[in-house]
């Protein structure tokens, strides 16, 4: 016991032979995270076509709800983030499973332009915020040390890397053989099932997190309440801004790549192909780069990877060249996966404790103001007389700007 006399809470699930619990815990999580995120983003990216929802509404009008959900999901990521560091993410997981499928179902019975809106921004918006990324990432951090936290944190987004070459073509079949309005149901009703499961099997027997138990407390010496008397830590902005430029280059290539090379003159049924490859080339680096941060320092793989992909980038400035147009998908395919995990490696190395999901809920907004920004400013770009070329241009200079961050936030912690 620390001088103090105050309790340490140890992770028990670190401890040494708990390689079960370890994989009830993070093949759970995973799979929850991962048909959440197939079902929201590319069972959506589905739905949206002329084919499905896009015949009986606009495309600016889903739009509109798509990207109003990341924002009002940001809105509850602090919050959310508070209560996880509290109570752990249980009771979250199931919040958001169900409201994500009653977003579904309501979108799925929509007739009206208020109705699609409030469907995605009230329900599928905020219940995004509980059921992706960022609340497993704090349950990661509260259940194991760092090694195999890292391990977790690659096997969580490998199998979440999956979900975009099952969800895209399941869905697409779906759609075909039984109409959008039943498959947007049933793509609700699967995160709610994979939640409710994994909140019934797995969660259950959850560490808890620190200060959770009766009468936990925090060691004075340990980092959690360094963190809590400073504030913001230091580094935590500049890192913070990277990620959210990071996330607004991939999040513009995501949304344009099939039409920035058709502008080239590529047909989008051969660029549409791939695209879905891009998924999983990208599987082998999101496991191996959490694990090489057990080696190696992460934020200075985070700038390597910025460094290896902008090769990637520069392919789709001018981007008429066939070769140009593989090379492009090839390098951006092996190691866009990697950024998502390798940004928690970070957060979980630089700022583990009390406040960690409050401070990965306040990057989670930043996040979500690049994915909403990025997307929307190489449309509005490509149709100026600067072209998609410019907007590329832009985002390979934007990759610059992050490196230099990440490089400063590193200075600024010491």
């Amino acid at each position: 016991m620390p001088p103090s006399g105050r309790k340490v809470h140890v992770n028990s699930s670190s401890a040494p032979g708990d390689a079960a619990k370890f994989r009830r815990l993070v093949w759970a999580l995973a799979c929850s995270v991962g048909v959440s995120f197939g079902a929201i983003l590319y069972g959506t990216s589905v739905l949206i076509t002329s084919g499905a929802a896009g015949a009986e509404f606009s495309l600016g009008l889903l739009s509109a709800g798509f990207s109003g959900s990341v924002l009002t999901g940001a809105a509850v990521a602090v919050p959310v983030g508070r209560y996880a560091d509290r109570h752990g993410i249980r009771s979250i997981v199931a919040l958001g499973g169900s409201l994500v499928c009653l977003g579904f179902l309501g979108f799925a019975a929509s007739t009206a332009p208020w109705q699609v809106l409030c469907a995605w921004w009230l329900l599928i918006g905020p219940g995004s915020a509980m059921v992706l990324f960022e609340p497993a990432f704090v349950a990661l951090q509260q259940w194991f040390g760092r090694e195999r936290r890292n391990r977790a944190a690659g096997t969580l987004t490998v199998l979440t890397g999956l979900a975009g070459p099952i969800f895209i073509p399941a869905t697409t079949y779906a759609t075909d053989l039984l109409g959008w309005r039943i498959t947007a149901a049933l793509l609700g009703l699967s995160v709610l099932l994979t939640a409710s499961l994994t909140v019934g099997w797995a969660l259950r027997g959850a560490p808890a997190p620190p200060g959770a138990a009766a009468g936990a407390t925090v060691d004075p010496s340990s980092p959690s309440r360094r963190v809590r008397d400073k504030g913001v830590p230091r580094g935590f902005i500049p890192l913070s801004i990277a990620a959210a430029l990071t996330m607004a280059v991939l999040e513009a290539f995501n949304v344009h790549r099939i039409a920035r090379f058709e502008a080239s003159g590529f047909d989008p049924a051969v660029v549409g192909w791939w695209a879905a490859a891009v998924g999983l080339l990208s599987l082998p680096a999101r496991f191996l780069l959490p694990v090489l941060a057990n080696r190696f320092d992460a934020a200075k793989l985070y700038i390597t990877l910025t460094v290896l992909i902008m090769p990637a980038v520069w392919l789709a400035v001018r981007g008429t060249a066939t070769w140009e147009m593989h090379g492009h998908f090839i390098i951006f395919g092996l190691l866009f996966g990697a950024f998502i995990p390798l940004r928690a490696v970070i957060m979980s190395d630089w700022y583990s404790g009390a406040r960690f999901g409050a401070l990965m809920g306040l990057q989670a907004v930043a996040i979500a103001l690049g994915r909403a920004a990025g997307p929307a400013v190489v449309g509005w770009l490509a149709e100026t007389p600067v072209g998609y070329s410019g907007a590329v241009a832009l985002l390979s200079a934007l990759l610059v700007v992050t490196v230099l961050l990440v490089v400063t936030a590193m200075v600024r912690r010491g």
